[in-house]
């Protein structure tokens, strides 16, 4: 819905022409599967807009693993989508981001329910990523 032709995006660019960077904020990393097509649609955005640079902090990979039969589809595409920096910057939250941002901005998520801690293994990966 976000990056589709005379979606959301589309709609806030049209009206806010200054629009330089965009980021988006998501549970999972964007794929290209057939009935989801994300990495395809940010593409046609960027070739829309290529004065703007896009942003993607996500939590998880999505169908990135080798047990999923679109695994290697959608780690081909996240590569390509990411040989576009530095208009494109694909990255995972650190750790604690994600709780933060449904505990300050998202309607209903008491943080109690939501604490998760963070393993050290998780963290070093991040400082990685």
């Amino acid at each position: 819905m976000l990056f589709e032709v005379g979606g959301y995006l589309d709609t806030v660019t049209d009206v806010y022409e200054n629009i330089r960077c965009i980021i988006v904020y998501s549970n999972y990393s964007p794929c290209n599967e057939a009935y989801h097509c994300c990495v395809s649609k940010i593409y046609n955005f960027l070739l829309r807009y290529p004065e703007i640079t896009l942003c993607i902090y996500f939590s998880k990979l999505y169908h990135t693993e080798d047990r999923f039969p679109t695994s290697v589809w959608n780690r081909e595409a996240l590569r390509s989508l990411s040989s576009l920096w530095p208009q494109v910057t694909l990255q995972r939250l650190p750790g604690g981001a994600w709780h933060y941002l449904l505990c300050n901005f998202v309607y209903g998520f008491p943080g109690s329910t939501l604490y998760h801690p963070t393993p050290p293994s998780r963290t070093l990966a991040d400082g990685q990523n």
